[in-house]
This record gives C-alpha cells, structure tokens and sequence, in this order.
C-alpha cells in the first residue's frame, strides 16, 4: 500500500524523466543524489510507502522511519527526476511502485523513462564502461548515434531499476536503462556513477556540471582500499610459521 502527495504539478513540455533506486555499489543511488543537487531540481510529489516493517533503535532510542520516495523536477532541463532511499525485494511491492511511477510519468506525458544502475565485471585496471539497452527499435538508433555501447546477448536487469521500464513500455512510453560496471558489489563505486552520468547527459543534452566531488570521493575509495589491502598482506604475514 502506498500513498501519494502531490505538492504541485509542474508544467513540462514531454519531458524525459530519469528513474532510479539504490543498487549495487549504490551507482544509482550516487547517480540520483547528484542529478537532484547539481541541477538544483525541486521537489514536487512523494510517495510513503508502509514499509520496512521495522523500527530502529540507537543507544536503546526506537525510532519510526517509513520509506518515503520523491519526484522532482528541473524546468531548465524540461526533467523529472524520481528516487528514494530503500529499493523493495517483495515483487508486489515493487510492482506497485513501478505502477505508481510510471503513472506519474503518464500525468506529466513524459515521453522516455531512463533508469541507472550497475552491472558486474571482473576486477581490473580497465575504467568502467557504461552499456545500454531501449524498449524500441528507434531508443536503439538514438544511442547508437550517441556512440553508446549496447547491451549484448541473453540476461536479466533485476529490480526496479528494470522491471519500471517494462511496465513503461506496456503504457506506451519509451524506456531506456543505463549500467556502469563495478568490480565490487559492496563498495560505492564513485568513477562507476561518474561514468555513468557523463554519458547520461550527453544523450539527454542537458548542461554539463562539476563532477569534482565523484572524483574525490574515488580516491577515497582507492586509499581505503589501498590501506585494506595493505593490512591485508601483514595479516598473511603474521600467522605464516616461522615470521616473527
């Protein structure tokens, strides 16, 4: 069960409207956070959902946090932009979700749903790769005029982040996704969404923005990962017979 409030509809002329929730290394998530801050979009309707199930509890304080998702949009870039925090396992939670989306996306007549997310590849020194795939034959032609490289093969895109775009194309409007690839499901991946949101808006054709806070938070993430190992290897070390 979710409930919807709609604080103003804004008027658009069949604008685009990117979707996305939480994934693995949280590219989506990152992807999100950013479009909404460096676009300076605003908030217009939320969604509650009633769930998790569940209360938190901090120094032994219990606290109700309920799931909530936002639409906004950017009337420089003609673009709705929806996200939240929690992406739902319990595939009737997500249909409703899904439905309640896309509905939205009908309201407002927008004409292609983009989502982001992450696809897995094996660990190396190669910069990630940022692959796509469309609900029509003309999406198809678009991005491989924009030189984006598309999805090859037989396979599944699981979650939200793909089932939206089916039920999309069911109502009538396009659907695009777009992954970046990670090495590591567990660790955010700033290069990953960095990729990711450069050739997001090449294809949108919205204004390009400084994405030197991605690049910082990616050498964190390389000096963590640099200390970890590190730690690692004197971890080996030690319990080797015979080493001091």
């Amino acid at each position: 069960m979710l409930g919807l409030k709609i604080h103003k509809i804004p008027k658009l002329r069949r604008p685009s409207m990117v979707a996305a929730l939480p994934d693995m290394g949280n590219v989506a998530g990152i992807g999100m956070d950013f479009l909404v801050k460096k676009l300076g979009a605003k908030l217009f309707a939320e969604i509650y959902a009633f769930w998790p199930p569940a209360v938190s509890y901090d120094s032994g304080v219990l606290a109700h946090q309920q799931s909530t998702y936002k639409f906004h949009f950017s009337q420089r870039e003609n673009l709705v932009l929806f996200s939240g925090e929690f992406n739902p396992s319990d595939p009737r939670r997500l249909y409703e979700l899904c439905y309640e989306v896309v509905g939205m996306a009908e309201r407002l007549h927008v004409a292609t749903i983009y989502s982001i997310g992450a696809a897995l590849r094996q660990p190396g020194p190669s910069e990630p790769r940022v692959f796509a795939a469309a609900t029509s034959q003309k999406d198809l032609g678009m991005l491989r005029k924009k030189k984006v490289e598309l999805l090859s093969g037989k396979g599944q895109i699981t979650g939200f982040n793909g089932l939206v775009l089916g039920i999309a194309n069911e109502k009538g409007l396009g659907g695009i996704c777009m992954l970046s690839e990670i090495d590591n499901p567990n660790v955010i991946q700033p290069r990953s969404a960095q990729h990711l949101l450069e050739k997001l808006c090449h294809i949108l054709e919205i204004r390009k923005f400084d994405m030197a806070e991605l690049e910082e938070e990616e050498k964190r993430k390389q000096l963590m990962e640099q200390q970890m190992s590190y730690m690692n290897g004197l971890s080996r070390k030690d319990n080797q017979p015979g080493i001091a």
